[in-house]
């Protein structure tokens, strides 16, 4: 009687463990099957991490993964970033053209690209690129041509950054990104009255920054206009009183 009692309880066992391989739902329908997307996402974000701590090897297959279950833009970004870092250029490269190809309005991957080719001084891959920037849309355009000339001057070769900001108001006339680069460009040569004309452009067409507020600083110093002098100051302390620019003029850590 026991021998047969345990027998049934172990029949019992085996048909609960083939049944939990067999029924999935209460209605007896199969489970969904993980979405993609969210796979994608995990290992996008596992990758970033990697990258994080300087894992280039683990964040490359996680970037891989995380494309060929749900490509997603950020991931080609993130996947040639890794390249550039461990010197893959031409592997770098491949990523991003499958980006922009794949993802035309992705205005962060042109950027990087535009600054990855910088790098090398490709003038005329640059050209290219911000032609297909156009193309798509003018405010991108301008978004290239800024990036270009932040790493122009970067790398100290500023009468090509200045080329590229000004083509950048070609496309967006009151561009910040270009207009301020360009007044900083101006007072570190002497020519304040072309910097004021700058940032006065902007803090009118776009409004005020931390940025703007400082170099209009840094111009009505230069001209001895104290009224406006003490104006600006005020409104750097009152808006952007933890701004590093505030810093730069009121001190602090």
């Amino acid at each position: 009687m026991k021998v047969t009692t345990k027998l049934i309880a172990a029949s019992v066992l085996a048909v609960q463990f083939l049944l939990a391989g067999c029924i999935t739902s209460v209605d007896g329908d199969e489970p969904p099957e993980p979405k993609p997307e969210a796979a994608a996402q995990s290992h996008f974000e596992l990758g970033i991490q990697y990258i994080q701590r300087e894992r280039y090897d683990l964040a490359e297959h996680r970037l891989q993964r995380s494309i060929e279950l749900f490509p997603m833009p950020e991931a080609y970004n993130a996947l040639a970033l890794v390249y550039e870092e461990v010197r893959q250029n031409l592997l770098a490269e491949e990523v991003y053209e499958k980006m922009i190809a794949e993802f035309p309005d992705f205005g962060r991957g042109y950027m990087n690209y535009s600054i990855f080719l910088c790098k090398y001084d490709r003038k005329d891959q640059i050209k290219s690129l911000i032609d297909r920037m156009l193309a798509s849309d003018r405010t991108l355009a301008a978004l290239g041509e800024i990036s270009a000339a932040e790493c122009y001057r970067a790398n100290g070769d500023e009468a090509q950054a200045i080329v590229h900001y000004q083509r950048a108001l070609e496309y967006e006339p009151y561009s910040a990104g270009a207009l301020l680069p360009l007044a900083e460009i101006d007072i570190s040569k002497g020519f304040i009255p072309e910097a004021k004309q700058k940032v006065d452009t902007v803090n009118n067409q776009i409004g005020y920054s931390a940025r703007s507020v400082y170099l209009s600083i840094l111009i009505a110093q230069e001209l001895g206009n104290q009224l406006e002098l003490r104006n600006l100051m005020r409104v750097m302390q009152t808006r952007y009183a933890g701004t590093e620019e505030a810093k730069i003029l009121f001190g602090g850590a």
